[in-house]
């Protein structure tokens, strides 16, 4: 599904009702967001807490690790 929405005066968006509802997304919900290049990617995540610096900081490394070596966290994640 492709939606077209507007960036509020805060940075801030509304992810349409028919997504929420597709990918279960209730308030509480956590969601991890992540640029590459020209896309912003939204994903809901189900993990607990100490998992998310994880996460962050991976994603944040990438480019500096982006290497055969590091590709061994990709089942880890």
């Amino acid at each position: 599904m492709t939606e077209i929405i507007t960036v509020g005066e805060k940075g801030q968006i509304v992810i349409p009702k028919k997504i929420r509802d597709d990918l279960k997304i209730i308030k509480g919900t956590k969601l991890m967001i992540s640029e590459d290049k020209d896309k912003i990617a939204i994903k809901p995540i189900k993990i607990d807490e100490k998992h998310i610096l994880m996460l962050l900081s991976e994603n944040s490394l990438k480019k500096t690790w982006n290497n055969k070596y590091d590709e061994r966290w990709d089942d880890v994640l």
